[in-house]
């Protein structure tokens, strides 16, 4: 198998339901600290040369919206796609298989969710721990079933 860059991008801070008068958690919305976050780190991405050819992000508003405005930060604008195995619901290993059968042939591929499914298919596939804050990313190279960690910041990491 020809490896792949894999980017797990955790979405940003979001508001609480009480805060943005919604109902339902998948309707909580970035706040302007997570778009804020979101934008810093996309461009961060890209200044590192990476450069996603597809874009997955969860069904839920904050991944959807963390994954849009990520997006911009590269001219090329990626392909982007609601991938609902990202709802932070599956297992890392059925995670895993889901997104390889999806990515089959993607050089670079941006996954964007949640905690703690994120950290735990990285920890499955490198056998590392992270501490993945919203707006964090973590940065594997993968070759089918394993990975070996590039790096991995979290946004007050690129505070200057």
């Amino acid at each position: 198998m020809v490896p792949m860059k894999l980017y797990l991008l955790r979405h940003g801070h979001a508001l609480s339901a009480t805060e943005a008068k919604v109902a339902s958690d998948a309707d909580r919305p970035l706040s302007d600290q997570g778009l804020a976050d979101v934008s810093r780190m996309a461009l961060y991405l890209s200044s590192r040369g990476v450069v996603p050819n597809l874009i997955l992000h969860s069904p839920l508003k904050r991944a959807r919206q963390t994954a849009a405005h990520a997006r911009s930060a590269w001219p090329s604008h990626p392909a982007i796609e609601v991938f609902d195995p990202l709802a932070n619901i599956l297992g890392p290993e059925e995670l895993l298989d889901r997104l390889l059968e999806r990515s089959a042939g993607v050089p670079e591929l941006l996954a964007v969710g949640h905690q703690p499914q994120l950290g735990e298919l990285a920890r499955h596939l490198s056998d590392a721990q992270f501490a993945l804050r919203p707006a964090g990313v973590i940065a594997l190279e993968t070759t089918d079933k394993k990975a070996r960690t590039l790096w991995a910041f979290n946004p007050e990491d690129l505070m200057l």
